[in-house]
């Protein structure tokens, strides 16, 4: 027979489901969204670390018939956080028993709905039910484990829930490795229970077994690997070296701790979120819940606690703009601490069922606050901005980005999942500092590759031992102390080989074939290294086009009138950066169609279209003034 909290969790996954999908996006998103979604349809290997439960949850899932695999796709994401929504509803109802027991169990569900239903109108956990992340299924993981842990202490069958929860959490660390930071506290919330700690601690096996078990999914990624997908990061299957690199995520090491800066960065924004997600009068039932479940189970109470600082512990340090959602474990005990904290209140104060709705009132008003930011149902800036950037391009085109955010990984999305532009070439300047990167290009694109096989060669030779051995390039006299000084020219001299070796490939990979027309992303010009300085530069939508003297470009401004209107109320964190992108390659355009000339028809067709994003944006006040 369903149990009562079995259907009331059902109810509010359903409901939330509802919500999640009302507002999904209808295609990719900014970031890794591309990316993912080729690497789910093509079941490829994804970024570090790999993530490979999820692509193998999302292959099995693009292989029903979507419209589209990224519709399918984020409407599994939206699944994925309800089905978490669900799963904290019932441990919230775990903790609330244990913390304020009570006859009227009215109260404690009312508690536990609310708490799970604040959890879910959160602006950090919402925005991962609208479009495909791994940090959708690592919330599920992260509910689930606390929910088999929780009732690994209350259960007769205690060894049954423990297996679960040794295999929920093996499972998650399969999805995301940052999650090992939990592992204290999900091992001292196992060993909280009122079973003498020796018992307990016997049945380590029921616990570690499951977890090591589930890692052994990692083995998809080199055996993928090895049959070369379209998606291959990393190319992990090259050596044991290539796997672990990949694995460990040690090309994002390096933003770990980097700057004090980063870290009072995010200090700042996850008190912003929490107190977005609590509406600060959360704070102090917050505060109420600590102190309650301390009193009642201190071993529980520390276990939550260790959780939060495990998660805090490396996600404050990590200084990456995308960190919101590393902060959803936090976010989440906090909010159950509240929880707790209006569920004690309750059990002491009357009327009990009044004060055990607050969570819902607070839930309410958060999801109310949040519609329309999290509302991406027609958010289409990622798509429109990659349908203009290929209705400029001729045929054949070399493209050369570092634009991922916005364009990089969707157009991987369109080239590897979905078959489109196989004539075209497309380059990320920043991959080609990793060694997988050359070796992969030259397997896609071997007729360009083929040719330039010895500037690769020699980029490669350097770039190899920069990547397993990179103190032999570090040139700071600090970290390097006395007994390293004596090496500083040496590794001054590596760092200027690589250098021009790194420069060079890219030379190579833009001359390789001078039929191709070659395009480069315009923040490229503004960096050190030169690009084909001997060629002419022209405006190509948000493109520059590299030409030979005499060589012309089409004009074009197809696809920019869609790109207008997806782009001229900017919602997200990167959507006014793109909006300054656009208007900044529009102004390009449309100064190049006056230069020199007396008939002056582009250009004002390009002002009216800068217009139509924001007639006081400087760039468009500039166009203005150049003509009456």
């Amino acid at each position: 027979m369903i149990s009562r909290d079995a259907i009331i969790a059902a109810a509010l996954g359903c409901c939330v489901a509802v919500l999640y999908l009302f507002t999904a996006a209808p295609g990719v998103q900014y970031t890794d969204s591309g990316e993912l979604a080729a690497a789910c349809t093509t079941f490829g290997v994804a970024h570090p670390t790999g993530y490979p439960l999820f692509t193998l949850l999302g292959h099995a899932w693009s292989l029903l018939p979507w419209s589209s695999p990224i519709a399918g796709l984020n409407i599994l994401a939206a699944l994925l956080v309800a089905s978490g929504v669900a799963l904290t509803y019932l441990v919230a109802r775990v903790l609330v028993a244990r913390v304020a027991p009570t006859r009227d169990v009215r109260a404690h569900d009312l508690v536990a709905a609310g708490t799970a239903l604040l959890v879910g109108c959160s602006a950090t956990v919402w925005a991962q039910a609208t479009s495909i992340e791994v940090y959708a299924l690592n919330f599920v993981l992260l509910a689930g484990t606390l929910y088999a842990t929780l009732r690994s202490i209350e259960s007769d069958n205690h060894h049954r829930w423990t297996m679960l929860a040794g295999l929920m959490f093996g499972l998650m660390l399969t999805n995301h490795v940052s999650s090992v930071t939990l592992a204290p506290g999900f091992v001292l919330l196992w060993l909280s229970g009122s079973q003498p700690r020796s018992a307990r601690l016997r049945a380590w096996k029921h616990l570690v077994f499951p977890a090591v078990a589930a890692l052994a999914l990692y083995a998809i990624l080199p055996l993928r690997s090895a049959q070369e997908p379209p998606i291959n990061w990393g190319m992990v299957h090259r050596d044991m070296h290539a796997f672990l690199y990949h694995v460990k995520g040690k090309q994002f090491g390096v933003w770990l701790y980097e700057s004090k800066a980063a870290f009072n960065a995010n200090v700042r924004l996850f008190w912003n979120l929490l107190t977005a997600q609590l509406l600060w009068v959360g704070l102090l039932p917050m505060l109420v819940g600590v102190i309650a479940l301390v009193r009642q189970s201190r071993g529980m109470g520390l276990a939550l606690l260790a959780l939060i600082a495990g998660n805090l512990g490396i996600s404050l340090g990590y200084g990456i703009p995308d960190i919101d959602a590393y902060f959803i474990p936090s976010l989440t005990v906090f909010t159950l601490l509240v929880g707790l904290g209006i569920a004690s209140l309750a059990q002491r104060l009357r009327p009990t069922l009044l004060i055990a709705s607050l969570p819902l009132l607070l839930a309410g008003a958060v999801g109310t606050t949040e519609f329309s930011k999290q509302d991406r149902s027609h958010h289409e800036a990622v798509d429109g901005y990659t349908d203009w950037a290929m209705a400029n391009i001729e045929p054949r085109a070399v493209i050369l980005t570092r634009q991922w955010d916005y364009l990089c990984s969707s157009l991987w999305y369109r080239q590897q999942a979905l078959g489109m532009y196989a004539d075209v070439v497309i380059v990320d300047k920043e991959l080609l500092r990793r060694t997988w990167y050359a070796p992969y290009l030259a397997q896609r694109y071997p007729d360009v590759f083929g040719r330039i096989q010895p500037a690769v060669d020699a980029y490669m030779a350097y770039l190899d031992i920069f990547e397993r051995e990179p103190e032999k390039f570090e040139v700071d006299r600090v970290k390097l102390g006395r007994a390293g000084l004596a090496d500083l020219a040496e590794h001054q001299q590596n760092v200027q080989i690589i250098q021009q070796r790194f420069v060079g490939l890219i030379d190579a990979i833009l001359r390789a074939d001078t039929s191709r027309p070659v395009y480069v992303t315009p923040e490229l010009l503004s960096e050190q290294e030169p690009l084909l300085l001997d060629y002419q530069r022209i405006p190509a939508g948000p493109f520059v086009r590299l030409v030979k003297p005499g060589q012309q470009q089409r004009e074009s401004t197809e696809g920019i009138e869609r790109m207008m209107s997806v782009i001229s109320q900017p919602q997200q964190r990167l959507d006014s950066t793109l909006q300054m992108i656009t208007l900044s390659q529009i102004a390009s355009n449309a100064f190049y169609q006056l230069d020199g000339r007396l008939d002056t028809v582009g250009f004002r067709r390009y002002r009216e279209i800068a217009k139509r994003i924001h007639s006081s944006h400087p760039i468009t006040r500039q166009l203005q003034s150049v003509l009456p």
